[in-house]
């Protein structure tokens, strides 16, 4: 595919739907979710925040404008790529781990001939992929506010940033596949970057109660009220994760509040 974008027959951009996605040595996922893109998009805006793997130059190949961007953390870059969209009539909000399957592609490619008018943002699920399976029930359903109008939606918090639209939200059918983890090792060094931004955040945590308590708890809420146990191993494996990642946190919490470079509150 050498372009995602659309045009009118006179060659002028049309300005139904761009989509603005955030990356950063993505060259293992972007070109798939890139690709998932074609005959959607009239516009694919990639924010990338200094690559250096050949994400900037696979994005160009396959037709997208990449602005370069420091990182300021999660939910500033995204508002950023929500900017660069104004003026179409709806945007999209893509990580570059995440592509869009054929049900969802056929959901958003009939947008154009719908009567939206009243409807202001689209939920859409999100489903887990994990070393090539689709997880069936563990995270489901997962539907993220991720289709918006560019005038009508802001983005807040942090570390975890939330898509919010003021106005009627609709939802789509298909499913948004989130390929995010290589392996565990991946997984857990994710685990330790969150957890430094929701130190560098303030946030709650990071007591002796915390490590005693949390860990185990995350572990029977996802794999058992879950349903990562539906899963098999590797819903075993990625509660053990979530387990570890929710230990790493307060540990590192603990550690600011002890050094005093975080307020860590309550």
């Amino acid at each position: 595919m050498s372009n995602t974008t659309n045009t009118t027959r006179a060659g002028t951009e049309n300005r139904f739907l761009a989509v603005a996605m955030t990356s950063f040595n993505s060259m293992r996922t972007i070109t798939t979710a890139v690709k998932s893109l074609e005959g959607l998009a009239d516009r694919v805006f990639v924010v990338d925040s200094g690559s250096t793997d050949g994400t900037v130059q696979a994005c160009r190949d396959l037709g997208c404008e990449v602005i370069h961007r420091d990182w300021t953390g999660y939910a500033d870059q995204k508002r950023f790529g929500l900017e660069l969209a104004d003026g179409y009539e709806w945007v999209m909000i893509l990580d570059s781990d995440e592509a869009v399957e054929p049900e969802l592609a056929e959901s958003i490619r009939s947008l154009r001939d719908r009567d939206m008018d009243q409807v202001d943002g689209l939920e859409i699920n999100r489903r887990i992929v994990f070393q090539g399976q689709r997880l069936k029930y563990m995270f489901q359903p997962e539907w993220r506010l991720r289709i918006v109008r560019p005038g009508k939606a802001r983005i807040e918090g942090r570390i975890h940033e939330q898509v919010i639209v003021e106005g009627r939200v609709g939802r789509l059918d298909g499913d948004l596949l989130h390929d995010s983890w290589v392996d565990v090792a991946d997984m857990l060094q994710r685990g330790i970057d969150y957890s430094r931004e929701a130190a560098l955040a303030g946030s709650r945590g990071g007591h002796a109660w915390n490590l005693v308590v949390s860990p185990p708890s995350t572990f029977i809420k996802q794999y058992l009220l879950k349903r990562g146990l539906l899963d098999g191993r590797t819903g075993l494996l990625l509660s053990g994760c979530m387990a570890a990642g929710t230990l790493i946190k307060h540990l590192t919490l603990m550690q600011h509040r002890r050094d005093g470079r975080g307020k860590g509150r309550g």
